[in-house]
């Protein structure tokens, strides 16, 4: 009796250990959105705070993008972080009042993962076919600030662009895509949460 109890003291204190070794994981801060959304990284901005998504290369790397979401989950400011080694991804969900982008790219940068660009993703109407998609990626491809059109899917209607983020932004990458007969598909806003009713 007493060795399953020592052995159950010595599995508890283990567990107690490693919980205390690993890093939190941040949660939502606020209660806007499921955990599962900020975890999926597609929770509102306004829940919690804008995202940036940032090409890079490096990430391959053994034990990188782990590295990287270590670094930048442990800054103040950061809400949420996840890296797609697949598509060589890093996002971030940050508090604007407390960090600005330069300062993630540059937290990348330190980890041995080079920033190539920044990543937008916009829904888009009127592409009926793969010559739509074509036509549409040679636009974007003359865009100024567009570094690579990663994706123009006629099917799903998306469209995955990165860019140059001293040279343009996605409300221009928009703009421009809605000088073609083609044409962005806004988000729908969420709705006010109406007052509780006394």
């Amino acid at each position: 009796m007493k060795n399953i109890i020592a052995l159950t003291s010595l599995l508890a204190f283990g567990s107690f250990a490693s919980a205390q070794e690993a890093p939190a994981a941040k949660k939502c801060p606020t209660s806007k959105c499921a955990a599962s959304k900020c975890e999926a990284g597609t929770c509102a901005d306004d829940c919690c705070g804008p995202m940036v998504k940032l090409a890079v290369t490096g990430l391959e790397k053994e034990g990188a993008a782990e590295t990287a979401k270590i670094a930048l989950g442990a800054m103040a400011g950061i809400t949420h972080c996840s890296t797609c080694t697949k598509s060589g991804t890093v996002m971030v969900k940050y508090d604007a009042d407390k960090m600005k982008v330069a300062d993630i790219e540059k937290a990348v940068a330190q980890n041995g993962i080079k920033v190539t660009g920044h990543r937008t993703s916009v829904k888009v109407k009127g592409l009926a076919c793969q010559s739509c998609s074509n036509h549409l990626t040679t636009v974007l491809a003359k865009t100024d600030g567009v570094v690579n059109v990663d994706k123009v899917c006629h099917m799903s209607g998306t469209v995955n662009v990165t860019f140059d983020a001293k040279k343009t932004d996605a409300k221009k990458i928009k703009a421009a895509i809605n000088t073609t007969k083609y044409k962005v598909v806004e988000a729908a806003k969420p709705a006010p949460a109406a007052a509780p009713q006394s």
